[in-house]
């Protein structure tokens, strides 16, 4: 595991990626390079340990959002993602856009993000991140 991993970059790529979803949107691998100062190697493991904190947390896989800009498509380290959740592509991305889509209440519009700060603390001291 790369020894830079940093959870503060990983709960700005996951709020982003909840963006993204909102927004009904795919996120090129270099958006997230060019957004958060990474080499495309660290994009892609930020974007597998999105995922793990997703199926950690019963959450829909936001890494289904990252693609690559010349297939348009996730890179080959989702496909173990979908073979754990027995969907496609297409229905992660459904599911995403549909569990974070927003209405016009100003409650819902914050309920994606109420408490996430707390859930990504608290994921990082259990031991389910990365190691150093």
């Amino acid at each position: 595991m790369p020894a830079y991993f940093d959870l503060k970059v990983f709960s700005n790529i996951l709020r982003y990626l909840i963006l993204a979803a909102q927004a009904k949107r795919v996120v090129p691998y270099n958006e997230l390079e060019n957004a958060f100062g990474l080499s495309h190697n660290m994009a892609g493991f930020y974007a597998g340990t999105v995922g793990n904190f997703c199926c950690d947390n019963g959450w829909p896989l936001l890494n289904a959002l990252v693609v690559n800009t010349t297939t348009c498509m996730p890179s080959e380290g989702f496909d173990a993602y979908l073979e754990d959740s027995d969907m496609s592509w297409g229905d992660c991305l459904a599911q995403c856009w549909k569990h974070f889509h927003l209405t016009t209440s100003r409650e819902l519009q914050v309920r994606n993000f109420s408490g996430l700060t707390t859930l990504v603390r608290k994921w990082g001291k259990d031991g389910d991140q990365p190691s150093n």
